[in-house]
């Protein structure tokens, strides 16, 4: 059983990648999320839209379609 709190420990903090739709112009960005929150800031190469770091993405897309 102790073999399995580590992994789980490793998979927890680490970063993963994730294309998404730019909501201002359909573009792809590349977001970067660890443990929920993004990483740095994510800016989308067709129009500059920015997702900023320590945010979880999925709330902070929801605000900015409202």
């Amino acid at each position: 059983m102790s073999d399995v709190l580590p992994t789980c420990q490793e998979a927890r903090g680490m970063t993963t990648i994730e294309e998404i739709d730019c909501p201002k112009c359909g573009g792809v960005i590349e977001v970067f999320i660890r443990d929920g929150q993004t990483v740095g800031e994510s800016i989308c190469d067709q129009c500059g839209f920015a997702i900023p770091g320590d945010v979880h993405l999925s709330l902070y897309l929801e605000e900015v379609a409202k």
